[in-house]
């Protein structure tokens, strides 16, 4: 991981059946991956009121789990969301994180307990939770990161498309940006776009707002 992290850039819309993205995306279907389950736990009152966002993830909830800590800057998107993002696994623990350096936490944690631990000390507890199944892909043509999510807190029966680019400065990402809204327009999901991300779907339907 490196401690200056990627831009990530993305573009969603719903469908009622997978069938009908694979209509609107011919390239779509062949670019995903298998199923994977994973829950997620949103983390820190103050970091998602902040607009940043914190998370703590398993994969799969339950059997031979993977954990893993997510960090998110603040979106700077306009149609799109643009947000700095780290990505570290816990599932060993950790020394020197990146994203536990963010919030002032240091030093070597030696189990992904002892950083939730850690996160809970410093006043940054879960109070969102939710889970899933996700198909991961990526169409090389067009440089472009591809997921098929079914999550039935935020989208009762529906399924979420994510389209995602990465880029490794903010010129470059906003560039991005514009080569997703070219492609949403010539796909026709430029009216289908919008912009809560998952958490943000999750917390207007607990708590009644944005927040």
């Amino acid at each position: 991981m490196s401690d200056r992290p990627s831009y990530e850039i993305e573009i969603r819309f719903c469908v009622a059946h997978p069938e009908e993205a694979y209509a609107l995306l011919p390239f779509l279907e062949q670019s995903l991956g298998a199923p994977k389950v994973w829950a997620t736990e949103i983390v820190g009152r103050g970091v998602y009121a902040s607009g940043r966002l914190l998370r703590l993830g398993r994969v799969p909830p339950e059997g031979n789990t993977r954990y893993y800590l997510g960090y998110k800057g603040e979106d700077i998107g306009t149609v799109a969301n643009i947000r700095q993002e780290w990505g570290e696994e816990i599932t060993e623990g950790i020394e020197q994180s990146a994203i536990l350096a963010t919030l002032g936490l240091t030093g070597a944690y030696p189990s992904h307990a002892a950083v939730v631990d850690a996160l809970r000390v410093a006043g940054h507890e879960a109070f969102m939770r939710f889970a899933g199944i996700d198909r991961l892909g990526y169409y090389a043509p067009l440089d472009l990161h591809t997921k098929l999510c079914q999550c039935a807190a935020i989208l009762d029966q529906q399924f979420l498309i994510e389209l995602e680019m990465s880029a490794a400065s903010l010129e470059d990402a906003h560039v991005a940006e514009q080569r997703l809204l070219a492609l949403a327009e010539e796909y026709g999901l430029r009216e289908r776009l919008f912009r809560d991300e998952p958490p943000t779907m999750l917390y207007k339907r607990t708590f009644g707002h944005d927040g």
